[in-house]
């Protein structure tokens, strides 16, 4: 009996254990699938930190889209509201291109401060703080219905603007260098957040502005609550790296700038050998008798090479302050020309977004806003979400080809290595990057408008949405490569300068003026397609025999696109203009180092074995034969 007690004990201890073990592996198993919210250093991994930036994405750009999918609602209470201007009654397409216009102005101030001091604090708490100024401008913007204010709905709308301004600054240059090898699509998906919500607001906003139970002013209600949950998961987003602050790595590296010149002065004689056996059979081979000539001329070209490409970007020493930053991105022609060409694409874009339900329902397209704004919406959505990722794809392809970003930095559930996409290469590299980049960017664009010119002749709904969809989707294709261009255009410490620069741009030259002009425009070309107070056109009869006026508004819009066609092929050539300044200042730096060691070899008595005359020596004429 005793025996057989023993192995029962026995067996049921084993039992025991390897369920425990199995438990053990299965809890192993979890933690590999899903990593943890920190990583070993305590920083948020990209894992999560990602997608979060995305859906903060989607909800910020939905609630620019609320006004836009509700724009009979709005124009009704624009001309009714007790302290609305008199042109905005006597124009009320006019005064929803100001509602646009007072976001657009609270954003640019705010990412004006936002680029420079992102140098300066973490930007956890920057970000932070300007999602919860969004969140009471959200607020603000449904209790102007219950006032009856115009002037309530317009400053919240431009509280709402710092939101972005903090945000938009920080998140692509995170990305960018935490995404490793891919980091064009990780950007691709951070920006698919663009159309995507544009689009979710868009519709969302005219089923809840229209609904019997709720109006317009609960859109924003029930947006607050949403974004609830995402404020609170933000709150315990955390980042050790640099300190927190996102060029902090940048700005030690500059006041490192002397240590490090000196440092490679006095490199030692088996790195010397190592670096020209690599360059065999171009360079002779090693020489003891005196190193220290072939050591300075070495680190001397590169020291002088990488001296004309930072004066060549106009910054030679980063001094955070706001004029400097102004001064460093209007240096950087190629800059400009891209902030340009992006302000064309910008306000055409969201003039269509502000616009694009009374277009479609002026164009007799839908008899209803709500069929009209749901159909629309989600042909832009389905654009922006196809588009933008297959243009991070195609930005990755080119950049591998250059060797950016081959060591992985665990974009995905990692958070270490030291990969950086697009960062991760010379100087000498960002010039031909954005020459590679830019005209694959021209050619989407001129392709997109081959598809969106013919709806200005298209009489029937599905065709107009299929080609509209066609075309959309090529040019969000390009966002990506432009945001890449962008960041590569100026040093790594003003990234977040460049992101702002070309966003100001984009809106004080496309999203602020573009809607005005255009609304102003229909409503002088189709007089009777204004919207009065009840949120219907004010003469629908007149307005159906005016469609040539809107289709003539629609080809206004679209011929603007043109223009960045213009000026991107300008930024190319910019591109191309360095390039030829790069090489040019290296063999320069190579005859002078040549005539520099022939000197010293000639003062010493010395015959001078240089790279040069080693060089020509193989490739010199063969001495013809002469006749017997």
């Amino acid at each position: 009996m005793s025996s057989s007690l023993k192995k029962e004990a026995i067996t049921s201890s084993r039992l025991l254990c390897s369920a425990a073990n199995n438990n053990n592996n299965t809890q192993q198993q979890r933690r590999q699938i899903l990593p943890t919210f920190y990583n070993q250093q305590g920083t948020t991994r990209p894992f999560y930190l990602f997608p979060l930036f995305l859906l903060i994405n989607i909800i910020t750009m939905a609630d620019r889209a609320i006004i836009p999918g509700a724009s009979q609602e709005f124009l009704g209470f624009l001309g009714g509201a007790f302290d609305a201007p008199r042109v905005v009654k006597d124009n009320p397409d006019a005064g929803l291109g100001i509602l646009q216009a007072a976001f657009m102005i609270g954003y640019t101030i705010a990412i004006i401060l936002a680029g420079h001091y992102v140098h300066k604090i973490k930007w956890k708490p920057l970000v932070f703080s300007g999602l919860c100024i969004w969140w009471l401008g959200v607020l603000g913007s449904g209790n102007a219905k219950q006032y009856n204010s115009f002037y309530v709905l317009l400053f919240s709308r431009m509280a709402t603007g710092c939101s972005e301004a903090a945000f938009q600054v920080v998140a692509p240059p995170l990305i960018q260098d935490r995404a490793g090898a891919r980091a064009g699509f990780w950007l691709s998906v951070f920006l698919m957040g663009l159309p995507l919500g544009l689009s979710v607001g868009y519709i969302y906003g005219s089923h809840v502005a229209t609904s019997v139970l709720w109006g317009w002013d609960w859109a924003y209600y029930w947006m607050c609550i949403g974004s609830l949950p995402l404020l609170i998961v933000f709150a315990f987003v955390r980042d050790r790296t640099n300190g927190g602050i996102l060029s902090g790595e940048e700005e030690k590296e500059e006041h490192q700038e002397e240590e490090e010149e000196d440092e490679a002065t006095t490199t030692t004689d088996d790195a010397v050998t190592s670096s020209t056996a690599t360059l065999e059979p171009l360079l002779p081979p090693p020489r003891t008798s005196s190193p220290n000539i072939t050591i300075n001329n070495s680190n001397s070209a590169q020291n002088s090479s990488s001296k004309h490409h930072d004066n060549s970007i106009g910054d030679k020493k980063d001094k955070f302050t706001i004029l400097s930053e102004v001064k460093t991105c209007l240096n950087s022609k190629i800059l400009v020309s891209l902030s340009l060409g992006q302000a064309a694409i910008f306000g055409v874009v969201t003039a269509l977004g502000t616009f694009g339900g009374a277009f479609i329902l002026a164009l007799q397209l839908f008899n209803d806003e709500k069929v009209a704004a749901t159909w629309f919406g989600i042909t832009a959505a389905l654009a922006g979400v196809i588009g933008t990722p297959l243009g991070g794809s195609l930005v990755d392809k080119i950049l591998a080809r250059y060797g950016a970003g081959d060591t992985d930095n665990n974009g995905g559930s990692g958070g270490g290595g030291g990969g950086v996409r697009g960062e991760g290469v010379d100087d000498s590299l960002r010039h031909p990057i954005i020459a590679s980049i830019l005209p694959r960017m021209n050619a989407l664009v001129a392709v997109g408008m081959v598809f969106i010119f013919p709806t200005l002749a298209m009489k029937d709904a599905a065709f107009f949405l299929c080609f509209l969809f066609v075309g959309w989707t090529l040019l969000f294709a390009t966002q990506t490569g432009i945001s890449i261009c962008a960041m590569l255009s100026v040093r790594k410490a003003h990234r977040p300068n460049a992101l702002a620069f070309i966003s100001i741009a984009g809106h004080l030259l496309g999203d602020v003026p573009l809607p005005i002009v255009l609304g102003l425009v229909k409503d002088h070309l189709a007089p009777g397609c204004k919207v009065g107070e009840d949120g219907s056109f004010s003469n629908p009869d007149e307005c159906s025999s005016q469609e040539k006026g809107v289709r003539a508004t629609l080809a206004i819009a679209y011929v603007w696109v043109l223009w960045s066609l213009v000026f991107f092929e300008v930024a190319r050539r910019l591109s191309r203009i360095e390039i030829g300044k790069r090489r040019s200042d290296e063999i320069n730096s190579l005859l002078l180092l040549e005539e520099d060691s022939n000197g010293a070899a000639a003062a010493n008595g010395e015959k001078n074995n240089s790279t040069f005359q080693y060089y020509h020596s193989k490739f010199q004429p063969t001495t013809p034969r002469q006749s017997s």
